[in-house]
Parts: structure tokens; sequence; C-alpha cells
């Protein structure tokens, strides 16, 4: 997670950028970065600033029913700013300083919260803090080399991990035996006694989660990179009141992609085994195995003027059914087959459906009721199966005579598990399963080197699983639509 920065920290990065600017031999400036020389030490400056606003219509009750709300618009801006340090051949250091609401949020709402100057009219207040986004030292002596600090993260195409917004605490020990091979061992901190019941530190894990991985990627020939990555999560002990008491989770990745003539592939899956035990959401269940898993197969084809694309994903759901009758027999033991993810605060494969608006329903472990996922919006594929057509092209913008890129993308998706315990707005207690169909539009214009302006667009004409929300609502769930557009200044 992110770190709050001191005013000490801060003035020393400013200090350390002005002296070494005062005291350079050879100083460069370029459009993406700006690099200082002094002896064999080599600084580089890099940052962004993003400007953008919004309407979020993510709420699919019937407004009538006095249980729905409009939508939601408002303008946030994000500034980072990162100094990299390359101190010999060997060794190297970065810091990356990010503006944000909280130590969660990256993005800084105009207006929100102002106390301002007071009297009868608010506003004129500073903008928000600086966290630390990015902090790590790199050694590599030879093949082999270590990183260690807080750094972005993520495995395979971003189904199971994906925390490359906010970055981990982590531990990263790396080889490259040949050009070809990277192979990779890496202790990640995820919570370090954070529940109520441990104020302070303790000298036990009793109450932290701890994530192992290992991982190794080749590049077989020009038309084949295979990659494969084991994560074990382990929760704290199975009688505490911690983040995930008892969980033993395992999570194996293989992973193919290429390009084969005009097409290009990509192959993606995820299995899980291992316990989650009790989950903190009180159930009855003493010991619950984790059974889920995720696929994901793409293909592109280049057309010349453009790429049309065909893409398949599927996580696992879970069955409520199986867990009552476990119940009604007396067992407490049951299976947990929902596909678990722990994903970054962005779109993936869509805009709206597991990005802006979770999954409904319990089946969606990392839904918005599960105390464990940090981002109870982002379901990602828990629950989901995809059916995607998409297309992109570059082309010369007529009016600014700079690149304009276009992504579409068409999407159907379904639970992957029925809602069979959910009331629909007919009350006949039918299973459910369709999330509905989403159209995706995304634009960038290149205004000119370093300068982009970004429009996003979305719309879900919502199927019947947004019928089995909160009693009293509509038959007709409301459709969803996003639509996001912002310039960003990157240096």
């Amino acid at each position: 997670m992110k770190k709050t920065l001191t005013a000490a920290a801060l003035s020393s990065v400013l200090v350390l950028g002005l002296a070494a600017s005062a005291l350079a031999l050879d100083a460069t400036q370029t459009a993406e970065t700006a690099t200082v020389t002094k002896g064999a030490s080599k600084i580089t400056l890099d940052g962004s600033v993003r400007e953008r606003g919004y309407y979020d219509r993510d709420n699919w009750k019937d407004d009538d029913s006095g249980l729905g709300a409009p939508g939601r618009s408002a303008y946030d801006s994000r500034v980072q700013l990162g100094v990299s340090a390359k101190v010999s051949d060997q060794a190297t250091g970065y810091v990356k300083l990010e503006s944000g609401n909280d130590s969660n949020s990256d993005v800084d709402t105009w207006g929100l919260d102002g106390a301002g100057t007071g009297g009868l009219f608010t506003g004129g207040d500073k903008n928000a803090a600086l966290t630390i986004l990015e902090a790590w030292i790199n050694y590599k002596p030879g093949i082999w080399g270590v990183k260690a600090g807080h750094m972005p993260l993520a495995l395979g195409n971003k189904m199971f991990f994906d925390h490359t917004a906010s970055g981990d605490d982590a531990l990263v020990f790396y080889a490259d035996p040949n050009a070809a091979t990277h192979v990779g061992a890496l202790t990640i901190k995820f919570d370090e006694n954070t529940n109520s019941a441990y104020p302070t530190l303790t000298n036990d894990a009793s109450n932290d989660l701890d994530g192992y991985v290992a991982l190794i990627t080749h590049k077989l020939n020009d038309n084949v990179n295979l990659g494969a990555n084991w994560t074990y999560l382990r929760g704290g002990g199975e009688e505490e009141a911690g983040f995930f008491p008892g969980l033993s989770l395992s999570n194996i990745g293989l992973t193919a992609d290429g390009k084969v003539g005009a097409i290009e592939y990509l192959a993606d899956l995820e299995m899980q085994f291992g316990t989650v035990n009790d989950q903190n959401t009180g159930t009855a269940f003493e010991n619950i195995d984790a059974n889920g898993w995720a696929v994901k197969l793409g293909g592109k084809y280049d057309l010349g003027a453009g790429k049309i694309g065909l893409l398949f994903a599927y996580g696992t759901g879970d069955g409520d059914q199986e867990n009552i009758d476990d119940l009604a027999d007396g067992n407490n033991d049951a299976d947990h087959d929902a596909f678990i993810n722990f994903l970054s605060d962005t779109t993936y494969d869509t805009i709206i459906a597991g990005y802006r608006s979770p999954m409904p329903g319990t089946g969606s472990w990392a839904g918005a009721s599960n105390s464990g996922q940090n981002n109870s919006r982002n379901t990602g594929l828990s629950n989901l199966t995809l059916f995607q057509l998409n297309g992109s092209t570059k082309v010369v913008c007529p009016l600014t005579g700079k690149d304009l890129s276009l992504f579409a993308s068409a999407s159907y998706m379904e639970l992957s598990e029925d809602m069979i315990n959910g009331t629909d707005g007919d009350g006949d207690n039918n299973e459910v399963d369709n999330v509905g169909t989403e159209v995706d539009l995304i634009a960038t214009w290149a205004l000119t080197p370093g300068l982009n302006y970004k429009v996003e667009a979305a719309y879900m004409w919502t199927g019947d699983v947004y019928e089995t929300v909160l009693a009293g609502d509509s038959d007709d769930p409301k459709d969803l639509a996003f639509i996001r557009h912002g310039l960003e200044l990157k240096f």
C-alpha cells in the first residue's frame, strides 16, 4: 500500500534534485525525461499531470422506487513525480510520488471537502497530499539480482493478481540466465496486523497476510512466449480474528502468447487450491476449500489498417445451494468454487462490468460484501463469463494532424454460477445468469509529444441478474453508463 510522505522526506527529495542540478557536470532535457549527471551517478526525473472529468451511472435500481440514485459526475486530478538514481552499473533506486485523497486512491476530486477560506463561500483550499507510490532499490551484480521496497507488481495477464496501480512492499530475487529466460522468487507483504484486535505490532503472524511467489518466463522462439507462476498466500492463525484466519491458498498460472503471421494470441489458465478458513463472513463452516479457476483466450488479426479480435474469459462462481445442503446435512466442510483475485482499481476487459460495477450476488467472492477484497468494486473475472468482439486502429486526426488511436469492443456477459437464491422482479425465484451486453469505446488523441486527450465511454444493457437486488426494486433495472475524458501530460 502507499505510504504518506512526510514533510522531511519531501524536502529531502527536492533538495537532492536542486543540489544535483546546481552541481551538474552535464544536463539534458527531453520530452520524456530530465537527466542530471554528476560523476558516476545519474539522476532522471519523470512524471505526469492528469486532469479528468466523468459521468458514472452505476446504479441499476429504479429511481422511482426511492432506492435508486442518479448518476454521479465530477472532475479529478492526479500528479506523479518520479526520481531515478543510477549510482553505478550494478545499483539503481527509484522514488515516485503521487497525489491522492487517501492511501488507496490516486485522485484528488475537485473541491472535495474543501474547508476553503471560511466565511460565506468555501473553496480556495490546497489539493490532496502526496504519497509514496514507489520506493525501491535494485542491485544486480551479474545474471542475478535483488530488488527491495515498494513497487508495482502483477502476474500473467492480470487475472489473479495485479497491484500495479498502488504497489506492494516486496523482496524480489531474480535471475536472467540467458536472453530468453527470466526466473524470480518474491515475498510480498499484503497486510501487517491491521485488524482492530491488534492495534500494535505483535511478535507473531497471527494477523498477517503474506504472499510467496515463484515464476519463470521463457521466449521459446519468435512466435511463442511461455510463462508459469505459483503464488502461496498465508493468512493468520485459525483461531484468530485477523485478516483471513487460516487462509492457506495457492494459485498456479500458466501463460502463453505470441504472434504467428498476422495473428496475435494469448492464453492464460489460473488454478486455485488450498483452504480458506471462516473468511470473516460469519458462516458456520469450519473449513472452506478453494477450488476456483479462470481462463482467458484471445486472438487478434492484423488487417494492416487496424486489428480485429476475439476474447473469451471465464472465472468460476460459487454455488450457494451446495453450501446450504452441506449445512443441512450437518457437514461444516464446504467448497468455495469462486475464482479469487486481488486486483487494482483499473479497467481490464470491460469498463463497467466487473470494474465500475461489481458482479451482484453472493457468488462473487470478491464482491462488495466481502471484507477480504481491498477494492470492493472491482470483481474482475470472479463469477463472470465473457464473450467479446473488439477492434482497434490508428489514424491521423484531420483536425490536429496528429495520431488518433481508437479501440472499440462489444461484450456479452453471464454469471458463471446462476443466482439460485435471489428473487427476481417477478417474484418467481427463477435462476438468473444474464449480466448484460456492454459496448465500450476508447479514443486517444496525441495532441503533441507528451500530451494526450483521452475519452472512455461505455454503455451496458443490464440483464436479469440485476433484478435480484434489494426487495422493492423494479423488475426493470436501469441500464448502466459511463463516460470519462481527460488530458494527461507526461514528461
